[in-house]
């Protein structure tokens, strides 16, 4: 059995061979030591709130700027919306860009104020449908510049 692995996994006919001895002193140099008490992950809170005034926006930018992530429930963003709730907005997000935040809508009724130190990074996915149309552009192309050469 030993014996059909070893041709299954050898290369060519390769023999397996059996690794130098190791002194038990340069076995352990190698080995890294172990910390005795586990190192523990800094936890981030998310504070979660509602802005329904100026004061509320005011609230959760402190706690955007004193380094929480917060979630705000906010009314709904495309019906319920003022012309008064707009510029406490635009008062946010101008006052988040001052320390260095960044103020995201989550949604129609949700707002996203991060303090400087979160980075939000939007993924950018391509459809493989028109990534094999692209590509076939490409070739027809090709093709046909090669045949009026």
């Amino acid at each position: 059995m030993l014996e059909k692995l070893k041709k299954l996994l050898s290369k060519k006919g390769d023999n397996f061979s059996t690794p130098a001895p190791v002194s038990v002193d340069d076995y352990l140099e190698e080995i890294e030591e172990i910390p005795l008490t586990p190192v523990e992950e800094e936890k981030v809170i998310i504070k979660v709130c509602s802005i329904e005034d100026e004061k509320d926006a005011v609230n959760a930018i402190v706690m955007a700027e004193a380094g929480y992530i917060v979630i705000a429930k906010t009314p709904n963003l495309e019906k319920e919306i003022d012309d008064e709730f707009i510029e406490i907005i635009r008062k946010m997000r101008n006052e988040v860009a001052k320390f260095g935040g960044m103020l995201l809508a989550l949604g129609d009724e949700h707002l996203l104020i991060t303090p400087r130190n979160v980075v939000i990074e939007k993924l950018i996915k391509e459809k493989k449908e028109e990534s094999n149309v692209t590509k076939e552009n490409i070739e027809i192309k090709e093709e046909k510049e090669e045949n009026s050469e």
